[in-house]
């Protein structure tokens, strides 16, 4: 009780009592401070957060499809491989001993064919000369063997020059004379026409020459059924007749005999070609069949990558099926799981940034919404969206199974006036900032992953409201 009373005690007391007092004195003094902030312009992003892990682009795993023997391993595990690299392959002696025996099987099917082809081009090359000879034979029998029989032969009123009782034959033969005159004018001139390196109008001067030479046949038939009843010949003169229609007829049958068989000549080389066609197309089958087998014995890679297994040994026994070899893409991109609150934002092509754990927050990486799944992966019990991302260039060694951080650019707007998103009040589903005591009503627009808003209505530039009191 004595050091209460000493004057060390007393003074310390009086010391403090005063500066509880000042205290709460000036603290209760002190007004309320109130935080403006300026309505500016300015770029606001829209961004969407999520983790996803790394993936390859594409893993394959290779298999021969016919058992047999390996003779030839170049990769191991580890060794990067570009796309079509040899990799490892099965003893294919055998085939190519086959392949030999097809390709020179197909070598002489297409001789054949060539010497198919000379022929054929030999017979069309005759093809003039038959026609021409055809009709010399045919003017021949009409202006030279029969032309004694009629007077004014040439004229458009040839007459004979006997007379016959068969008055039909007789009709008939004079008709035909003219009409024989008319089919050789007709005739030499298409021969005078024709084109020689044109198979198509050799095949039709065939048929014509055929149709002129018929025409003369039966003017022929005409002429001797006429002598057959001649009244006022002599003997001697009407075996002479006789003897010059059995000439011309025997020369114009010769003629059809050549143009037949020309165009049979013709078609039966043509079916030839086109089955020999049809072998060589076969024997390149076979060709083919074998150099495809041949390419099977041999694993190629299919893509860019790594070797991440490699089973095969030189001398074992391969079994189709058995998985021997397996690669992982050198392109790798990003698998991530969106939430359905944020998927509408997100669309293909979108930019993204990306940090990967493995290099820390301070590498970022350029990638890409390159696809969206449409339907929907149940992830504890959330629908989310599985969005797959690429990588724009690989400056980092990437593994696969890796963690990355993902933001992904939803939306972007530069000139936008911005606001704190904490100055915005909701109330009966509107949106309201305070300017100074007065409450102001604003439409917004895109909300910034940076806690800004856009202010789209009810604010101008310079315009300063209050975020806090």
């Amino acid at each position: 009780m004595r050091f209460f009373k000493k004057p060390i005690f007393i003074v310390t007391t009086v010391i403090a009592v005063i500066i509880l007092g000042g205290y709460f004195i000036f603290a209760g003094n002190k007004k309320t401070e109130t935080e403006f902030i300026t309505v500016k312009k300015g770029s606001i992003l829209q961004e969407v957060s999520v983790v996803g892990n790394v993936k390859p682009v594409r893993s394959v795993d290779l298999a021969f499809e016919k058992s047999g023997k390996i003779s030839l391993v170049l990769v191991d595990v580890g060794n990067y491989v570009s796309n079509g690299a040899t990799l490892v392959g099965q003893d294919n002696s055998e085939l190519y001993s086959q392949l030999e025996k097809a390709n020179a099987d197909l070598e002489t099917q297409k001789a054949e064919f060539n010497k198919s082809k000379i022929v054929l081009d030999n017979y069309y090359s005759a093809v003039s000369n038959i026609l021409n000879d055809a009709y010399a034979k045919a003017d021949d029998a009409v202006r030279k063997q029969i032309d004694s029989f009629f007077v004014d032969g040439e004229s458009d009123t040839p007459k004979l020059n006997f007379t016959t009782a068969n008055s039909q034959a007789q009709t008939d033969s004079q008709n035909g004379r003219l009409i024989s005159r008319i089919e050789l004018d007709s005739w030499k001139s298409e021969l005078n026409k024709l084109n020689t390196n044109s198979r198509d109008e050799l095949n039709l001067a065939l048929s014509k020459g055929d149709a002129h030479l018929k025409v003369i046949r039966d003017f022929l038939f005409d002429a001797m059924d006429a002598l057959e009843k001649a009244t006022n010949l002599s003997a001697s003169t009407l075996d002479s007749y006789k003897a010059n229609v059995a000439t011309a007829r025997t020369n114009i049958n010769a003629a059809l005999t050549n143009i037949s068989d020309q165009k049979q000549a013709i078609n039966l080389q043509g079916a030839n070609i086109v089955s020999e066609e049809v072998s060589i197309k076969s024997y390149e089958a076979s060709v083919g069949s074998i150099e495809a087998q041949i390419a099977k014995a041999v694993l190629h890679s299919p893509i860019n990558g790594v070797v991440i297994k490699q089973d095969a040994k030189v001398g074992e026994i391969a079994t189709a099926g058995s998985i021997l070899v397996s690669i992982l893409s050198s392109v790798y991109e990003i698998e991530a799981f969106i939430p359905e609150v944020d998927i509408a934002k997100i669309k293909i092509g979108d930019s993204a940034k990306a940090t990967l754990d493995a290099y820390g927050r301070d590498i970022v990486f350029e990638t890409k919404v390159i696809s969206i799944n449409p339907a929907e992966t149940m992830v504890e019990g959330v629908a989310t969206y599985k969005t797959i991302l690429r990588f724009n260039s690989g400056d980092k060694p990437i593994k696969s199974g890796m963690t990355a951080n993902l933001e992904i650019l939803t939306a972007q707007k530069n000139d936008a006036l911005i606001v704190p998103q904490r100055a915005i009040t909701s109330a009966s589903g509107d949106k309201f900032v305070d300017i100074g005591g007065t409450t102001v009503k604003v439409t917004t627009g895109l909300r910034g992953s940076d806690g800004n808003i856009e202010i789209l209505e009810g604010l101008k530039e310079g315009d300063k409201i209050v975020i806090s009191q």
